[in-house]
C-alpha cells in the first residue's frame, strides 16, 4: 500500500506527459492562450495602477485593440482546446 501511495506522483506526472504528447495542438493552444491572457493582464493591471484614466472598460479595450494580435491567440487557444479532431 505503501509503494502505492509513494508511486502515485510518478504516474500522475506520467499521465499528464502521456496526455501532452498525444495532444500536441491543443497543448500548444492552452500554452499560447495562457501566456498571451498573462501578459494582456500585466499590461491592462500596469495601465491601470499608472494613473488616472476614463474609465477601465476603455483602458482594457484601448490596450486590446492596440495589441489585437493577443486577444486572437486567446481565441485561436481556446478555439484549438474546444475543437479537436
Amino acid at each position: 500500500m505503501l509503494s502505492r501511495l509513494i508511486d502515485a506522483p510518478r504516474r500522475g506526472a506520467m499521465g499528464v506527459l502521456d496526455w501532452v504528447n498525444d495532444n500536441p495542438l491543443s497543448t500548444a493552444g492552452v500554452t499560447m492562450a495562457a501566456i498571451a491572457g498573462l501578459y494582456l493582464g500585466v499590461v491592462i493591471q500596469g495601465q491601470l495602477s499608472a494613473g488616472p484614466q476614463s474609465s477601465p472598460a476603455s483602458l482594457i479595450w484601448s490596450v486590446l485593440s492596440n495589441r489585437p494580435a493577443y486577444p486572437l491567440a486567446i481565441v485561436i487557444g481556446i478555439g484549438s482546446v474546444v475543437y479537436r479532431r
